[in-house]
C-alpha cells in the first residue's frame, strides 16, 4: 500500500513540475525586454522638430511644443514572445489621442530592433526602423508614410498617419 501511494505521489510531483516549467512567452521572450512606459523627448516631422522636453524635478518639462500636446508617451505592451504593440498617446485640451502599431522584436547586441508587422505579403508597409536600447532604455522610431502626425496646436485633436512624411520619435524610459 505505501508503495503505491509513494508511486502516485511521485507521479503527481514529476506531472506538477513539468507543467510548472513551461514560461508564458509573454513574459520570458525577447519583446519582455523592450515593455515598458517612455517618455517622448522629441517628435521630428519632416525635419521640423513640434516637440520636444528636457527631464526637470518633477518629470518632464516641454521646451518646444509646437502641437500643444501634455504627457506625450511611448507604452510598450508586449503581445507574443517577439511581438510588441506600441502605443503612442498624448493629451491636447483635455483630450487623449492614442496611435498604435504591432510591430515583431528581435534581439542584437545593443538593442531590440523593430519591424512592422503585417497579416498580408500584399500590404505595402511604410519605411519603418524601430528600436530600443538593451542597456540605454532609449527608445527611437523612424518612419516615412505611416508615422504619427499629431496636427498643429489650435487644430483638432485627432491624430492620423502621414502619408509620405518622415517621422521620427524618441523617448525615455519611465521608472
Amino acid at each position: 500500500m505505501s508503495f503505491y501511494f509513494i508511486n502516485k505521489t511521485l507521479l503527481f510531483f514529476a506531472f506538477v513540475s513539468i507543467l510548472s516549467c513551461r514560461s508564458d512567452d509573454k513574459l520570458t521572450g525577447v519583446a519582455a525586454g523592450a515593455a515598458g512606459r517612455y517618455q517622448v523627448t522629441t517628435y521630428i516631422v519632416a525635419g521640423d522638430t513640434l516637440f520636444s522636453s528636457l527631464p526637470n524635478t518633477v518629470g518632464y518639462k516641454p521646451v518646444i511644443n509646437k502641437i500643444g500636446v501634455d504627457n506625450f508617451i511611448i507604452a510598450i505592451g508586449v503581445t507574443g514572445s517577439d511581438q510588441l504593440i506600441i502605443r503612442s498617446s498624448y493629451w491636447r485640451k483635455g483630450v487623449r489621442s492614442d496611435f498604435s502599431r504591432e510591430v515583431v522584436v528581435s534581439l542584437t547586441n545593443y538593442d531590440y530592433q523593430f519591424s512592422l508587422k503585417t497579416s498580408s505579403p500584399s500590404v505595402t508597409l511604410p519605411a519603418y526602423n524601430g528600436s530600443v536600447g538593451r542597456f540605454t532604455k532609449f527608445f527611437y522610431e523612424r518612419t516615412v508614410g505611416g508615422g504619427l502626425l499629431i496636427p498643429p496646436a489650435g487644430s483638432p485633436a485627432n491624430s492620423s498617419q502621414s502619408s509620405s512624411q518622415e517621422v521620427i520619435l524618441i523617448a525615455q524610459s519611465q521608472p
